[in-house]
């Protein structure tokens, strides 16, 4: 037991320097901290006995808690019982912390190190007579209707920033087949709600439409279905616009977003995973104005999707397995 009685007597002697420096600091009008530059005579024009003050006393609290440590490191049992062998003074360590915090405190107060308080700013109003009164410069009538800063210059309107949204059209299973001119397929439904419609499409600086594949079936086939479902909705998209001409001319643009990640399960005759066919669109308003070109379209759009939660908003919980790709 008398090993770890001097263990706890080292550590509880350790506990106590410490709680002495901030003590011995608080009373010098310092901070623990502040004794670290005084310990090195080149990096402060501090005085050498300030320099000699500090080594000083963290030497003698360092040997106070090695004293505390050995002084109840004695045997349990002593060899002869009429003869009491004596040890390491007990009152060592206490006079070594003690010792260490008053040569602190004093290294503290050497130094002029004390504790830097923000000062405060006071007005103080000048009294009267004090200062000459300032002459007031008023500019002529002409030059102050002509300076910049007297100018109000409106301010630049913001961007609006592009939206996502799912047109209520989704692509029947299998549709259209490999082997079948997409020509060929019934688009009923694809961009016929003119109120719908009107609000993804028109008075837009550009708008994108998405084709997808759901999960069932090979990868390739359904990648190439995603792409020929993308260029038809982007088709009729455009003939919408056109035939209004109210909408202005809208750079329209085909992105496919691939094959559905494979979330139901085999099994699934289509119906579940109609929602991975739907026809997503991203378009962004007009503003007053505004004609862009195709290629700066473009450039918007792909900087939309190239932010992850911009293609979560897209998405709207769905999982497709590669990055959009947007169609020539």
């Amino acid at each position: 037991m008398t090993p770890v009685r001097a263990l706890i007597a080292g550590i509880f002697a350790a506990v106590l320097f410490g709680a002495g420096l901030f003590i011995a600091a608080g009373f010098a009008g310092a901070r623990p901290h502040d004794l670290v530059p005084i310990l090195s005579i080149d990096r402060t024009p501090f005085n050498f006995i300030c320099f000699l003050a500090a080594w000083t006393g963290v030497i003698a609290g360092v040997l106070g808690v090695f004293a505390a440590f050995f002084a109840f490191l004695a045997p349990e049992e002593e060899d002869d019982p009429r003869f009491r062998r004596r040890g390491f003074p007990k009152i060592a360590p206490l006079v070594l912390i003690a010792l260490s915090l008053g040569l602190t405190w004093f290294a503290l107060r050497c130094a002029g190190v004390a504790a830097h308080e923000r000062p405060i700013a006071i007005l103080l109003a000048p009294e009267v007579g004090d200062a000459p009164e300032a002459e007031v410069f008023e500019p002529p009538e002409n030059e102050a209707r002509t300076r910049p800063e007297a100018r109000a210059e409106p301010p630049a309107p913001v961007r609006p920033f592009p939206i996502a949204a799912a047109a209520d059209f989704q692509w029947a299973y299998e549709i259209p087949l490999a082997h079948r001119e997409i020509a060929q397929v019934d688009l009923k439904g694809l961009f016929d709600a003119e109120a719908q419609t009107a609000r993804l499409l028109c008075g837009k600086a550009w708008v994108a439409v998405t084709g997808s594949a759901s999960e069932e079936g090979p990868t390739g086939r359904n990648e190439t279905r995603a792409r020929r479902r993308a260029a038809a909705a982007r088709a009729v998209a455009a003939d919408w616009i056109a035939g209004r001409a109210e909408c202005g001319a809208t750079p329209v643009f085909a992105v496919s977003l691939g094959q559905h990640a494979n979330v139901l399960g085999a099994g699934d005759d289509g119906a579940a995973s109609a929602y991975q066919r739907q026809v997503l669109t991203v378009s962004r308003d007009r503003m007053e104005g505004e004609t862009m070109s195709a290629d700066a379209a473009e450039a918007e759009l792909r900087d939309f999707l190239d932010e992850p939660h911009n293609l979560d908003a897209l998405y709207a919980g769905r999982r497709f397995a590669s990055r959009p790709e947007i169609l020539p």
